[in-house]
C-alpha cells in the first residue's frame, strides 16, 4: 500500500525542525482534533513566556489546506511582554542555534530593513516525497520560515547567511 504524507503533516514538521535544537520550545505529533473546528491539531509547548508570546503573534492558529484544517495550540509553560515584530522573532529564536543573525540595516534611502539570517544549513526530514531517492524533503530554513509565518510576519525578511561568512552592506549586493 503507497502512503504519502499529507500537506498537513509537512507543515508540522517544518515547525518542528525551525525548533528542534532549542531547548524552550516542544513541538507535538498531529492528532485528530475532537473539538475547535479543525480536523487535526498539534500543540507547541514554549518553556518561556516571552517565547510564547512571540510565536502566539507570528504563528497563525489555523492552517487550511484544501478541505482539511490543521489547529496549533500553544501552551505557555511560563507568564508577558508587547513588542515589535522584530523584537518577537529575536525573542523567538533566542538561544536557536538554526539562527546565525538578527539584525536591522538601513538602505541609501534611510529605509531600514530587518532580518532573520538563518545559518546556510540544509533542513532535512523524512516526509513521503517520491521525488527524492530517500523520501525526505529537503530545503532552507529561510524556506520554511517564509510559510510558517506567511500571515504574519510583518516587515521581518528572512535569509539565509552567507555561506563563505563575509555579508555584504546593503548598496553593495552584485
Amino acid at each position: 500500500m503507497v502512503r504519502l504524507e499529507a500537506p498537513w503533516q509537512t507543515y508540522q514538521k517544518k515547525i518542528k525542525a525551525l525548533f528542534e535544537r532549542d531547548k524552550d520550545i516542544i513541538v507535538g505529533e498531529i492528532y485528530e482534533a475532537t473539538d475547535g473546528g479543525v480536523d487535526y491539531a498539534f500543540d507547541i509547548e514554549v518553556m518561556r513566556h516571552d517565547k510564547y508570546i512571540a510565536l502566539d503573534r507570528v504563528l497563525t492558529g489555523v492552517k487550511v489546506f484544501g478541505n482539511v484544517t490543521l489547529g496549533i495550540v500553544l501552551y505557555d509553560e511560563e507568564n508577558a511582554s508587547n513588542a515589535d515584530p522584530l523584537s518577537l522573532y529575536k525573542t523567538l529564536f533566542d538561544g536557536n542555534p538554526i539562527v546565525k543573525a538578527i539584525a536591522t540595516r538601513t538602505d541609501a534611502t534611510g529605509t531600514d530593513w530587518n532580518y532573520i539570517c538563518f545559518n546556510p544549513e540544509i533542513v532535512q526530514f523524512f516526509d513521503d516525497d517520491l521525488t527524492d531517492f530517500n523520501g525526505n524533503w529537503s530545503g532552507l530554513a529561510e524556506d520554511i520560515a517564509r510559510e510558517v509565518f506567511a500571515d504574519n510576519y510583518h516587515s521581518v525578511n528572512f535569509c539565509t547567511a552567507a555561506k563563505d561568512g563575509v555579508d555584504k552592506p546593503l548598496g553593495e549586493w552584485p
